[in-house]
Order: C-alpha cells, then sequence, then structure tokens
C-alpha cells in the first residue's frame, strides 16, 4: 500500500505546472500572492461598473435638503466610478458635488454646521469628525473659518465642507457650503474583486511554475528566473504598500496605490513577467518537433532560393513601414480652407436639445471692454463655483477662436473687428449653466452668456 507521502506526490504529479525545489514553490507562491492581489483589483474594478448608481433626481434632493433645507442646492452628476483625488495624490470613489453660495445662516459656520450634523443624525446617518478650524489668518491677508464632517449611511458617504472667508475683496468668493456624495465599495465589486483573487493566484502559479521548470533544463535559466521573478515582486511592493489614506475613510478602493509611482513600478514589474514568459516560451517551442521541422524547412527555403525569401521579407518590412508612416487616405492631410466671414456679434445660440449635457460654456465680452471689467468678469466665473476658465480667448488664430467662428476654419482679417471675445468655461455638471449665468449676466463687457454643444 502507498504511504501518504507518495499519494500527495501522486496528486501533485497531476499539474504539470507544479514546482520541484522548495525555493521555486516559496517564489511561485509569492508570485501567486502578487497575482492574487492584482487579480483582485481588477476584479473589484470591474465590480464596480456594476454597482447601483448614486442617487439622483428626488433621491439627492431628499439628501441635499436634510443639509442644506430650503435652499437652492447647485451641482449633482454622474461620475465615474473611480478618479483622481484632488490633490494628485491618489484615487478615490467617484462622488457629486452639491454645493451653495453663503447667506445670512450658512455664514454661521458653526452654529449651522452643527444643526446640520444633528438632522443628519436624526435621519440616520453615522457622522463622522465635526472639526472646526479657524478663525486663521492667511499670508495675503484675511481671514478663513470652516466646519469639515463626514457621514455614512447604507453604502453612501457624504462630505460635508463649510467655509467662510472674511477679509477680502468684495469680488471674490467668500465661500460656501460643498457637499460630495459617493457610493463606497459595493457587495458586486467586493464579490468580483474576491473571483478575481482566486483567479489571478491560480493563474500566477501554474503560469509561474511552468516558467520555473522550463528555463530550469537551460544554462542559467534557473539564475535568470530568480533574478527576474524577485525584480518582479520587489517592484509590486509599491503598488500593494503605497496607498494613500483617502479622506473620509472608506472613500478610496484599497487598490489606490496602483496609480501614479505604483502604476511605473507595477509596469515594470509586468515587462519582467512579460520577458519570462517569452524566454520560457521560446524555449518551449525550440523543443517541439513542430519548429524543428519548420526550421527546417525554412532553412532548406532560404538556400534553395535566397533571392526570393529576401525579397519578400523587404517587401513586408516596406509594407509596415509604409502603413505606420504615411497617412491611411488623402482625407487625413490638412485641406487648404478659405478664410470664412461670419456675421458681426455673438454666434447663432444652440438648440437646447444640443447642450442639456455639455459642459462647455462661453461668456462673450466686448471687445472694448477694459482689462478692470474683464478682471471682475473672470473673478465672476470663478466665484460661482459653477466651473473654471484658463482665461479669454481673442486672438483670431486661436484654435478656439476658429472652431467658434468658423468651424475650425481661419477668420477673415475684416470681419475679426466685429467678433466678441470670450472666456470658455468648463462646467462641474451641465445643470450649473444657470449658476453661472446668474453671476456673470449684466456685468459690464459682458455681451452674452451661452451654453455651448460638446
Amino acid at each position: 500500500m502507498a504511504s501518504r507521502k507518495g499519494r500527495v506526490r501522486t496528486v501533485l504529479s497531476v499539474f504539470p505546472g507544479r514546482p520541484r525545489r522548495g525555493p521555486a514553490i516559496i517564489l511561485v507562491a509569492l508570485v501567486a500572492l502578487v497575482g492574487a492581489w492584482y487579480g483582485g483589483a481588477a476584479g473589484h474594478r470591474v465590480g464596480l461598473e456594476s454597482a447601483p448608481e448614486l442617487p439622483r433626481g428626488a433621491a439627492a434632493a431628499q439628501i441635499t435638503g436634510t443639509v442644506l433645507p430650503g435652499l437652492k442646492v447647485w451641482g449633482g452628476g454622474d461620475p465615474d466610478p473611480v478618479v483622481s483625488q484632488p490633490d494628485g495624490e491618489g484615487i478615490e470613489y467617484g462622488y457629486a458635488t452639491y454645493w451653495v453660495r453663503h447667506n445670512d445662516a450658512t455664514r454661521d459656520v458653526s452654529g449651522y454646521s452643527a444643526a446640520a450634523r444633528d438632522r443628519l443624525v436624526a435621519a440616520g446617518w453615522d457622522v463622522h469628525d465635526f472639526t472646526l478650524t479657524g478663525p486663521e489668518d492667511y499670508i495675503d491677508g484675511g481671514q478663513g473659518t470652516g466646519v469639515t464632517f463626514w457621514a455614512a449611511r447604507s453604502g453612501l458617504v457624504l462630505g460635508y465642507d463649510n467655509s467662510l472667508l472674511t477679509g477680502f475683496p468684495a469680488y471674490d468668493s467668500d465661500g460656501g457650503v460643498q457637499l460630495t456624495l459617493r457610493r463606497g465599495s459595493s457587495f458586486e465589486a467586493t464579490a468580483a474583486g474576491w473571483a478575481g483573487a482566486v483567479l489571478g493566484a491560480l493563474l500566477a502559479w501554474f503560469l509561474g511554475a511552468w516558467v520555473g521548470r522550463t528555463l530550469a533544463g537551460v544554462a542559467g535559466g534557473t539564475a535568470i528566473t530568480g533574478v527576474l521573478t524577485v525584480g518582479m515582486l520587489v517592484m509590486s511592493l509599491p503598488a500593494m504598500l503605497m496607498s494613500p489614506p483617502p479622506d473620509p475613510p472608506g472613500a478610496a478602493p484599497w487598490w489606490g496605490g496602483l496609480a501614479y509611482l505604483g502604476l511605473f513600478t507595477t509596469v515594470l514589474a509586468a515587462l519582467a513577467a512579460l520577458l519570462l514568459l517569452f524566454l520560457a516560451g521560446a524555449v518551449a517551442v525550440s523543443r517541439s518537433a513542430t519548429w524543428r521541422r519548420a526550421r527546417g524547412l525554412a532553412a532548406a527555403a532560404v538556400r534553395r532560393r535566397p533571392r526570393a525569401v529576401f525579397a519578400g521579407l523587404a517587401m513586408v518590412v516596406a509594407a509596415l513601414v509604409a502603413a505606420i508612416a504615411l497617412p491611411s487616405s488623402p482625407t487625413a492631410l490638412p485641406a487648404v480652407r478659405a478664410a470664412c466671414r461670419p456675421a458681426p456679434g455673438v454666434p447663432a445660440e444652440a438648440p437646447a436639445a444640443q447642450t442639456r449635457d455639455s459642459l462647455l460654456a462661453h461668456v462673450y465680452v466686448d471687445p472694448a471692454s477694459t482689462p478692470d471689467e474683464r478682471n471682475l468678469i473672470t473673478a465672476a466665473i470663478r466665484r460661482s463655483w459653477a466651473g473654471g476658465t484658463q482665461g479669454m480667448v481673442w486672438e483670431p488664430g486661436a484654435t478656439e477662436f476658429r472652431d467658434t467662428y468658423c468651424d475650425g476654419g481661419p477668420v477673415h482679417s475684416e470681419a475679426v473687428a466685429g467678433l466678441p471675445y470670450f472666456f470658455p468655461v468648463e462646467l462641474g455638471v451641465a445643470s450649473d449653466f444657470p449658476a453661472l449665468v446668474q453671476e456673470v449676466q449684466g456685468l459690464p463687457g459682458v455681451v452674452a452668456v451661452q451654453h455651448k454643444p460638446a
């Protein structure tokens, strides 16, 4: 009768990718753990796509109305499942932003925020980290006071930030209240993450074991395998360990270290893994009878008709170079267009159906407006919280100027004098366009405010 040890060997022998030696088993086990981590991250990210959407419409209004009762709340939107953090240090779950400008009630930062916290608690939210800061003196003058906290309920995470700025010029914003609403990890994402971890571990185990066994029979193969495998494991550590802590807790996925530096080292780890697979594949192919027969036929063809073989290879290389370097069709070449003569004044406003979901707006400015007026318009755009602008477009040769007035073509020099300059504004959400209009319409120098197609 076979011993227990013999039965274990018999069971393990059915796996052709089983590593043979103790050190190899340890390395492959570590590779399997890394594979489980990456597989779990991939599965969790895919699972987030099927997570329930954030509350919208009446459901969102019920939440914002609890925090900001009786106020016109702007914002909202349908964010991506995962987005970059505002400070650029990592990633976090996507969130919808809601906001209000200050009124007399919200300027009582401490009192209003405490009341908002109590209303959320009464509505079943768990409130955490209620923090009051300030008044804090700024280097360039003025003071800032703020209250922040976050709350959680039924898988939703609500962030609260009430900031009040005093002692600044009247054209600057004095702050407001901002809410962020996000959904953390869901059951679907967690289940997909565990499934991905199991699949990743199994795939990494069998591939790692196969690579080790295949390269073990090649001179220097064991050393190459060990060096590249250790390098791959080391390059995987930043992604696994350098996940910055989210604020608030639970607002970022556990695999957040894959972003930024972790992504770079992960690419290096992937290159090491691909090199190992390539080397093992090349060794496996070179040992096959089919490869030996094909190599013999190719060598015989080269000996019999060397000119024909090399001519064929040259044609293939030339075709690849032509496909990459040359345009795919004559339409890809830039066409020479005649200068257009748009009618004086602002362009015709697009139908509402074309702008309903657009995040682009234009604030048109009289070319005769003064620098001070333009500065006040810029301040009003930023003060609105509806969006931001990178500056005024006024040069006739600028791409945005040509796109706006001549559909990308050149603008005739005689027509330029009758065309307003404009500030392109990127809205946070399309529904915030009225908030922008409310802030800038009627200012000196403003000709029109239009919601533009995307």
